[in-house]
């Protein structure tokens, strides 16, 4: 967003000089240049690029423009910008030569202790906040805010020609409205600030072979809709088995949908949107599968019940006649509220410390703290010389389901993945208009219940006073819906 107060300020500088110093060249540093369809970044760098050399057309001075890749909040953003630079273009800037134009006082004081002095721009007071005209943010909301921005001149008064020009030819105005509004994704477009993405990406698609053969046989060809498609892994296998087939992948995180645009998928037909899974994306009767892997739990989780069973309805809309809805996903246990006993390994770590150096018995109780749906009733109890927990299997479920994720502990304390059994779901579909398709079934993966389960915990159920271990319950399944 330039604002034509930004160009008019400009102009003033450089007609008037600084101190005598006569302004030989302006830099744009476009920060975060690698970023897009964000609410902090909504518009690629081309289209950024376009916009400022239209600003400056009639500057009369020298300008360059910097693409300046994104980097987290750090004291030593400052520095990483000129370093950016200088390796951009050979050219060091220096306190000497160069002065800094600024609103923004957190970025001003980082410049500051390089020994660089500041122009203020739009700001008149950094103690009592107080600026002389809107800030770019500030416009962008009234754009967001307002029911007709293509005709509304309140922020057209603010924002400069070059800007208003590039909203309207390339429709930015719509794309921040909804960018602006979607409910699931923060700020750089990503599901959650605690959530380490390569860490959750490696996790997610080191298993992709078995998922797919589980997905396979309920896909018909056509239009393949892979929702929440994270890297492309599954797009990937979709693409080589299903090659006379548009295989379109609909993905919210940035991170992720970048990504996957980066990709090789053979010439076949691949698609990419950034989009929300829970608005409806496509027009009625038009999509033949809709594949959701591994990501409905987070639409509950993140948003509401209300809006998992919104998207379940959303899909049967979009899905042709006969057309199917496959759901890989966690499962809750068919008995949630049935009580068991569970013994903890005490001796897999500490009884203390950092997330990742517990035992499974002590982790136990960090998780009964830190699991954000709903609190965590148990006992402690001493039986047959053993050490257990007394609880619902629901609960027990939920802490067997998370117990070794702990590089996203607390990605993870935020999702609930038992609150529908099986049997819910079915439920939930045919309430919908589906019909289950035969093969859908709950199931136990051998991998997760010797792996993870075996070694570090056991379920008993008390009867006649004796302890008797029972299994664990079901931890995945593959269901399908058809549109009757």
């Amino acid at each position: 967003m330039l604002t034509k107060f930004q160009h008019q300020y400009l102009k003033n500088l450089i007609n008037d000089k600084i101190g005598k110093k006569k302004i030989d060249r302006i830099i744009f540093a476009v920060t975060s240049a690698d970023h897009s369809n964000t609410r902090r970044n909504p518009i690629p760098l081309y289209l950024r690029t376009m916009a400022i050399t239209e600003f400056v057309h009639d500057l009369p001075c020298e300008v360059k423009i910097y693409p300046i890749p994104d980097i987290s909040q750090n004291v030593k953003f400052a520095d990483y910008i000129l370093r950016q630079i200088f390796y951009q273009s050979g050219e060091k800037l220096t306190p000497k030569d160069t002065i800094l134009a600024c609103s923004t006082p957190d970025v001003i004081k980082m410049f500051a202790k390089l020994g660089f002095k500041n122009l203020p721009v739009e700001l008149l007071n950094e103690k009592h906040q107080k600026y002389s005209s809107l800030r770019p943010f500030e416009i962008i909301d009234l754009i967001v805010k307002s029911k007709n921005w293509r005709h509304d001149e309140s922020w057209k008064k603010y924002a400069s020609d070059a800007t208003q020009d590039m909203y309207l030819e390339y429709n930015i105005g719509d794309q921040m409205k909804e960018l602006f509004s979607d409910s699931l994704l923060n700020d750089n477009a990503d599901l959650t600030d605690t959530r380490d993405y390569n860490t959750y990406a490696t996790g997610m698609d080191k298993n992709m072979e078995f998922k797919f053969k589980d997905i396979a046989p309920f896909i018909l060809e056509g239009k393949i809709v892979d929702a929440g498609c994270g890297t492309g892994a599954l797009i990937n296998l979709l693409a080589k088995n299903y090659k006379e087939s548009d295989i379109i992948g609909i993905e919210a995180t940035r991170k992720f949908y970048e990504f996957c645009k980066m990709q090789d998928f053979g010439g076949a037909f691949v698609f990419f949107y950034r989009r929300n899974i829970t608005d409806q994306n496509f027009k009625e009767n038009t999509v033949n599968t809709f594949i959701y892997s591994s990501v409905l739990h987070e639409v509950y989780s993140y948003i509401s019940e209300k809006t998992l069973i919104q998207v379940l309805k959303n899909t049967y809309h979009q899905l042709t006649n006969k057309g199917r809805i496959v759901i890989r996903d966690v499962v809750g246990p068919q008995n949630p509220n049935e009580i068991v006993l569970l013994e903890l390994n005490e001796k897999d770590g500490k009884d203390s410390g950092e997330i990742k150096e517990l035992s499974t018995y002590a982790k136990f109780f960090r998780f009964t703290k830190d699991f954000i749906p709903r609190k965590i009733y148990f006992k402690e109890k001493t039986t047959n010389r053993k050490k257990l927990i007394e609880l619902r299997m629901q609960d027990a479920y939920e802490y067997l389901s998370k117990m070794t994720y702990v590089d996203n502990w607390l990605s993870e304390m935020h999702e609930e993945f038992g609150f529908w059994s099986f049997e819910k779901w079915k439920a939930e579909l045919t309430k919908i208009g589906f019909r289950i398709v035969e093969g859908s079934r709950e199931f136990k993966s051998e991998y997760i219940i010797d792996k993870m389960y075996k070694p570090r915990a056991k379920l008993f159920k008390l009867e006649k006073g004796e302890l008797k271990e029972i299994d664990y319950p079901a931890t995945n399944m593959i269901l399908s819906g058809e549109k009757a």
